[in-house]
């Protein structure tokens, strides 16, 4: 144990002299975290602005208008005058779509027949055409409705009747988990611990690296009393420790700022959370190990650990991507973490719905510290590993 604290104050004092990796351990994190969680903070987007040309200038038209207008996601722009300067607007990106009320629109509606707006999108950017076509169809559908409504108990017929014949096959969509949907939830609370994934694998490259680097590997590993797995634990633990106390705080964070979207349970998540930082912080140590290049080490854990968020299947469905990123997104612990945060905490599933990723976790886990600990105890204590920038 004497061994153990010694490496470990060794480690300590390394971080009080070190204002940058200091910083990079403990001050980062969080900074990184709330910036997140702002950009998402609102939740859903909101006014959305979208160019109007009304050719037919109708009390029927704006009636519908003034309906969409209701909408929360949608902000109307009227100071267009025709089709041409809308869309110049919406190439600009001044505005993200244009709807276009067409000539004899009311006379249309009236007479009973069809009346089709006009919407025009930039699907150059999805979020804010999906977001746009929900608001505005949901609205006309609501106000086509209405007016149809209108002209049949004209006729005589009830409201009741009169709502079966306007809508004679309805779609009754209940949506289960992630109500809205929350942009908060869906990728404030992903990316945070995809954060997580990251800052595991450079903390770890970066702490092992720098003793090879600065050829004290001796050094560190004597303080250990020759002992490798003393000196590796010694030394990642204070990062473990860091980075899961971060993880905890954000999961009663998260679970307190929507709990309705939350119906697991938040222990469950936060261990299984630890387990996914100590299996990237395994590959971690079999990247270190592998390269016994402190540069080369964290340029691979970049290039392995970065981009895993947009492999993990929860900005794209995992099934339509190619095969191999498919296998790429296999092969990161936060694709399979991702799916143990959607089952087991937002949809409320008991833990065994997630044994199997838990176990692939593991798996990772064993394999990579397994390999690690090989590779660092039979190359990275010789002279010639030491020194590589």
């Amino acid at each position: 144990m004497t061994a153990f604290f010694a490496t470990l104050k060794r480690e300590l004092q390394h971080l009080r002299q070190d204002k940058g990796d200091l910083f990079l351990s403990v001050g980062m994190m969080p900074l990184l975290c709330l910036l997140i969680w702002w950009v998402f903070s609102a939740g859903q987007p909101d006014s959305l602005p979208v160019a109007v040309v009304d050719h037919d200038q109708s009390s029927t038209s704006r009636q519908v208008l003034r309906m969409i207008e209701a909408t929360p996601g949608i902000a109307l722009q009227r100071n267009f005058a025709n089709n041409t300067v809308a869309v110049d607007a919406l190439r600009k990106r001044t505005v993200y779509a244009v709807l276009i009320i067409p000539i004899d629109f009311e006379k249309d509606v009236l007479s009973g027949t069809p009346a089709p707006l006009v919407l025009q999108l930039n699907s150059q950017y999805s979020t804010y055409s999906s977001t746009i076509e929900r608001n505005l169809t949901g609205a006309a559908l609501t106000a086509g409705v209405g007016i149809g409504l209108t002209r049949l108990q004209m006729q005589g017929i009830s409201a009741e009747a009169g709502i079966a014949m306007a809508m004679p096959i309805s779609v009754n969509a209940t949506p289960l988990f992630n109500e809205g949907p929350n942009y908060e939830v869906f990728l404030a609370a992903t990316l945070i611990p995809a954060l997580f994934h990251v800052l595991a694998m450079i903390l770890v490259v970066s702490a092992i690296g720098r003793e090879l680097r600065d050829g004290t590997a001796a050094i560190w590993r004597s303080t250990a009393a020759n002992s490798l797995s003393l000196a590796l634990t010694a030394k990642i633990l204070p990062y473990f420790i860091m980075l899961n106390l971060y993880a905890g705080l954000f999961v009663l964070f998260f679970q307190q700022l929507v709990p309705a979207s939350y119906t697991g349970n938040g222990l469950s998540l936060w261990l299984t959370m630890l387990l996914m930082n100590s299996a990237a912080m395994a590959i971690a140590m079999l990247i270190v190990a592998a390269t016994r290049n402190f540069r080369m080490g964290l340029s691979l854990a970049g290039f392995y650990s970065a981009p895993a968020f947009a492999y993990s299947g929860q900005a794209f469905p995992l099934v339509a991507m190619p095969e191999m990123a498919q296998y790429w997104a296999s092969i990161l612990p936060l694709t399979h973490w991702l799916q143990i945060y959607n089952q087991l905490w937002m949809a409320g599933a008991p833990v065994t719905a997630v044994l199997k990723p838990i176990a692939i976790i593991m798996t990772m886990l064993l394999l990579s510290g397994t390999i690690a600990y090989w590779l660092l105890n039979r190359f990275a204590f010789n002279a010639q590993s030491w020194g590589a920038r």
